[in-house]
């Protein structure tokens, strides 16, 4: 689609810059001398019927002036060119040319008081016609072909040129040629002079304007050439060791692409120290008219370890990225036809990188993170105690009918207690043993030979888990015994025997 937008002809680019809607001035000096209408093939005659072509092909919105002289100078129309005015231009010239003398000095100043209107336009066009020498009427202003009016003609002349496109195309006519047209010289510096026989001016006057309007084409085209590809960007970003900036090349033209080719880069931090640099991705591409292009610049600043930091730490860098990078407007060939002014020029402007980063960590961001190694470690402790690990016997074993008073509470121990008869004289000969299980800590089973002539007790001497004691029967029988479940050795009380056995 880019490619598509791209002129192919002078005429498309009268198109793409609007040349009809850009007015333009054209300034008709004709000699109405009655040397015009003489001899065997008398110019006038040409003229008129060529200016009526000229009038033809000036397109709408353009201001035309007719100017006609002979001893002196008389503007015979004046205004815009339009539907209405059009046939009204064309009457502009009289139907012969019989006036007396030929003052081209007067005819010259006129022409130069309409080129310094103040809504002259940027392009004027000075078409001078004359077939004689300078013979001033009596009284003119100009007497001769020099001297201070003629210098002040001269001053006029680069004053009203000034900021204007003006072309001043003189044409001799008749015997005399271009003798007598040779003035406009003295006055304009550089007009081009043609000699030219009467039948051809009415292709002259067409390519005249179509000279004009190349002229309003120019114009338009210098002031879009005028326009740079820049490149204006900046952002931020995290600062780190690898960078990776995209940067915007932003087209100012808003009328024709640009090619863009980007050789290198380089990047200075805010000391102008230069950092390791280096593009990314395509180096040539198109930008349409007003577009942009992304550019992947990766850069290496000599970003240290911020290692550990208590409290955080902010830091900030600045760098500057320059693109090595031209541009060339299309289409190169055609606008060279067109304009003078170079198509080609470097990407200005920089784009500019602000990186931040904050390291460390903060006294609270450090308390909450024990709080939670704590947490999880008391967690993991819950959950080892609670399916993992074994909980210890806590409490004692209290043999009511024992012999000796002093082996009538036994100590519980460890995860796994055996009680014997040697363990409790008198109380018998079976075997008790007291254990505990994963997954209930507060509890305590017991294996005995016999039916349990004991109950398992807490705190508030309420039965816990008598329906979970493991049984195995034997013939052996245990004179009795009370599993007290707390911590703490019991003392020794009347209620001792409130079970009897």
């Amino acid at each position: 689609m880019l490619g598509e937008a791209i002129p192919s002809s002078i005429d498309e680019l009268f198109t793409l810059f609007g040349v009809d809607k850009v007015s333009a001035d054209f300034v008709v000096v004709v000699d109405t001398s009655g040397s015009m209408s003489q001899g065997p093939t008398p110019p006038y005659p040409a003229v008129l019927k060529a200016f009526l072509s000229l009038v033809e092909s000036i397109p709408d919105g353009d201001n035309l002036s007719v100017l006609t002289f002979d001893g002196s100078p008389n503007l015979s129309f004046q205004g815009k060119i339009s539907d209405k005015s059009r046939n009204k231009a064309k009457d502009a010239l009289p139907a012969t040319a019989t006036g007396e003398g030929t003052d081209i000095g007067s005819a010259l100043d006129a022409t130069l008081r309409r080129l310094e209107r103040a809504d002259s336009a940027d392009v004027q066009t000075v078409i001078f016609l004359t077939d004689g020498q300078h013979v001033p009427a009596p009284g003119s202003a100009f007497p001769t072909t020099s001297g201070p009016e003629w210098d002040q003609l001269r001053v006029r002349a680069d004053q009203a040129r000034r900021g204007h496109d003006t072309q001043v195309l003189g044409i001799g006519l008749g015997e005399q040629g271009a003798g007598g047209i040779e003035l406009l010289r003295q006055v304009f510096g550089n007009p081009e002079i043609n000699s030219l026989p009467p039948d051809q001016l009415a292709d002259f006057f067409r390519e005249s304007v179509r000279r004009s309007q190349l002229a309003r084409l120019a114009t338009l085209v210098d002031k879009e050439l005028a326009n740079p590809v820049t490149v204006e960007s900046k952002g931020s970003m995290p600062l780190e060791p690898t960078m990776d900036v995209d940067v915007v090349v932003h087209s100012n033209l808003k009328k024709l692409p640009v090619d863009l080719s980007v050789s290198g880069v380089t990047a200075t931090n805010a000391d102008g120290d230069q950092i390791d640099a280096e593009l990314i991705g395509a180096k040539k591409s198109q930008i349409g008219p007003g577009g942009s292009e992304t550019v992947n610049v990766r850069i290496e600043p000599p970003v240290k370890n911020p290692g550990f930091k208590v409290p955080p730490v902010t830091e900030q860098a600045k760098f500057t990225i320059q693109l090595n990078a031209t541009y060339q407007v299309l289409p190169k060939d055609l606008l060279a036809r067109v304009s003078g002014t170079a198509t080609s020029g470097e990407v200005q402007g920089q784009h500019s990188v602000d990186a931040i980063r904050t390291y460390g960590r903060s006294v609270r961001e450090i308390l909450t993170l024990l709080a939670m190694v704590l947490l999880t470690l008391l967690v993991l402790a819950w959950l080892y105690r609670r399916f993992l690990q074994l909980p210890k016997l806590v409490g004692v074993f209290v043999v009511d009918s024992a012999a000796a008073p002093e082996k009538s509470v036994i100590q519980l121990k460890g995860k796994h207690h055996r009680i014997t008869a040697k363990d409790v004289p008198g109380a018998g000969g079976a075997k008790i043993e007291l254990f505990t299980r994963r997954g209930k800590p507060k509890r305590v089973f017991a294996r005995v030979d016999t039916p349990p002539f004991f109950e398992v007790e807490d705190r508030r001497r309420e039965r816990v888990v008598p329906e979970e004691t493991e049984i195995r029967v034997n013939r052996y029988r245990l004179g009795g015994g009370r599993m007290k479940y707390w911590p703490k050795e019991p003392e020794r009380t009347s209620d001792s025997n409130d079970h009897p056995r």
